[in-house]
């Protein structure tokens, strides 16, 4: 019987949206608290090495990343979100603080009502959304590239940081493009994910097909 044919991105897409909808309201925002746990704990030290950080602005279905952003806001640290910019029909990033009024921007996606720009250059850490990821640093965003047109003018020693759900990281390869950039770590609500270990272990052996530890992970 011949070995059923890999999944299209468009198809891996269309089963993690499924997946994600019928997560209720509690048990996202309990994921969102775990997984800011994760960031800001002893393995990845998101606030001892990073003056401002860039988060996402979470849509309904999305992990959220508010509890991220308080812990850089009582420590006196910068935020910034990525928004729609009008004149340059792409997505920019802006400040955020927490006496922003937020309003709905492209696609509803809400945004700060001023806008005052922040280069991505001058960020020192990333936390993205995605579909979909691979415990080598493989991200399958909704489709529109615009995180990697951020993230190819960023400073290659800023961190980029995946939330995931612990069921969206995958042990094999997604379909990626040369294009697409690479995660540096995916935490979900149980686990740390080392990519940047596993894309090293996979280079080095590559007859093995997966690393040799628990997919480079932390507890």
């Amino acid at each position: 019987m011949p070995n059923p044919s890999p999944e299209t991105k468009d198809q891996i897409r269309m089963r993690m949206r499924e997946q994600r909808r019928v997560i209720a309201p509690e048990d996202r925002m309990a994921t969102g608290k775990a997984i800011s746990k994760n960031v800001l704990g002893d393995t990845i030290r998101l606030l001892l090495r990073t003056w401002r950080v860039c988060i996402y602005l979470s849509t309904k279905n999305e992990i959220p990343t508010r509890y991220i952003a308080r812990a850089f806001w009582e420590v006196g640290r910068e935020v910034c979100v990525p928004a729609w910019s009008r004149s340059e029909s792409a997505y920019k990033l802006y400040a955020f603080d927490p006496k922003m009024k937020l309003i709905k921007g492209h696609h509803g996606i809400r945004e700060p009502a001023v806008h005052v720009p922040v280069m991505p250059w001058d960020v020192d850490a990333f936390i993205l959304p995605g579909l979909a990821f691979d415990i080598y640093g493989g991200r399958l965003g909704y489709g529109a590239g615009h995180y990697d047109g951020i993230l190819s003018k960023a400073t290659p020693r800023a961190p980029k940081i995946a939330l995931a759900y612990d069921w969206q990281i995958l042990d094999t390869p997604l379909p990626l493009e040369a294009h697409d950039i690479a995660m540096d770590w995916i935490v979900s609500e149980s686990r740390i994910v080392d990519c940047a270990k596993n894309r090293a272990q996979k280079k080095a052996s590559p007859e093995n097909g997966s690393p040799s530890s628990q997919n480079g992970a932390t507890d």
